[in-house]
C-alpha cells in the first residue's frame, strides 16, 4: 500500500478504522415492496429547471426527484468574496434540480453549503467541522438538521480515497482517484466502487470548473445526495490545494 500522508497540510495520517458494513448498501434490496415513482405536474415550470415532483414516501422532501436521475452536473462560480462559491446543480440535459453557495468564515465551520431547490426551499447541507483529527469529513444533512451521511477523506500518496458512509457511520461505497498532488489541474476521473472494491459503480469527472457524477438509477436517493456532497466536497479539497501551490511559489519568488 501507498506511503500515507497528508496532501493538503501534510500531517501523517493515522490509522484506518476498521467499519461495520451494511449488506449491499449501494442498490436498495430487490425485496423491498414496490416504491411509488415520482409523479411530475405538467404544468408550467421554471425556465431551464426540472418540474415539481410529488413527495415520495422514505425520500426527504425535496429530494424526490433524484429518483429518476444517474447522472448530475456541479457548475461552480466564485462570489465577489474571497472565499465564496456559487453551486448550480443540473440534471443531463441542463436543467437546474438545486443551487446553492459555500461559506466560509474565520470562526465557522471549515466548509459549509446549503443547497436550495426551484422554490428556495433549504434542502441539502453539507457541513466539515473541525474535529482536530487526522482525517478530514463533510457531514451530509437532507434536511438540514438530519444526518444522512459523511464522505471521509484518507490521506495517501499516490491516490485519493473517500469513504462514503451512511448515517449510522457504515461503509457503503468508495472513491479512489489520482493523488492531488498530481493531475488535480487537468480533467480527471474519479471511480466510484463498492465497498470491496470489486466493482466501479460509477465516476465523478472533472472538467475545468465542471463537475460530474454518475451512479446507478437504482442507488438510494440519500446516498446519490452523498455522491453529490462528496462531489462538492472534491471541488472544494482540489480548490484548497491550488491555493496552497500558489501561496507556496509566490514564497519562493
Amino acid at each position: 500500500m501507498s506511503a500515507p500522508g497528508d496532501p493538503l497540510t501534510g500531517p501523517k495520517a493515522c490509522e484506518e478504522q476498521l467499519l461495520s458494513y451494511p449488506p449491499e448498501g449501494f442498490t436498495q434490496p430487490a425485496n423491498l415492496p414496490y416504491q411509488q415513482q415520482p409523479q411530475t405536474y405538467s404544468g408550467p415550470d421554471l425556465k431551464g429547471a426540472v418540474q415539481y415532483v410529488d413527495q415520495i414516501p422514505g425520500v426527504p422532501p425535496g429530494l424526490e426527484y433524484l429518483v429518476q436521475v444517474n447522472q448530475l452536473s456541479v457548475y461552480t462560480k466564485y462570489f465577489t468574496t474571497q472565499s465564496g462559491k456559487t453551486y448550480e446543480i443540473k440534471n443531463s440535459i441542463g436543467q437546474q434540480i438545486f443551487v446553492g453557495h459555500s461559506d466560509q468564515k474565520c470562526c465557522g465551520p471549515l466548509y459549509d453549503v446549503m443547497l436550495r431547490d426551484n422554490s428556495n426551499t433549504d434542502v441539502i447541507q453539507l457541513l466539515e467541522i473541525c474535529k482536530c483529527t487526522c482525517r478530514r469529513e463533510v457531514e451530509i444533512y437532507s434536511p438540514p438538521g438530519t444526518i444522512i451521511g459523511y464522505a471521509t477523506l484518507s490521506w495517501y500518496t499516490h491516490v485519493t480515497s473517500l469513504s462514503i458512509l451512511n448515517a449510522s457511520k457504515e461503509t457503503v461505497l468508495l472513491i479512489v482517484g489520482p493523488s492531488f498532488r498530481t493531475l488535480i489541474f487537468g480533467d480527471v476521473n474519479f471511480e466510484v466502487r463498492s465497498k470491496d472494491e470489486t466493482q466501479t459503480i460509477g465516476q465523478i469527472v472533472k472538467d475545468n470548473n465542471q463537475f460530474s457524477v454518475q451512479f446507478p438509477l437504482d442507488l438510494e436517493v440519500k446516498m446519490k445526495v452523498v455522491l453529490l456532497g462528496a462531489t462538492l466536497y472534491l471541488d472544494h479539497l482540489v480548490e484548497m490545494k491550488r491555493r496552497q501551490l500558489e501561496r507556496e511559489a509566490r514564497q519562493r519568488n
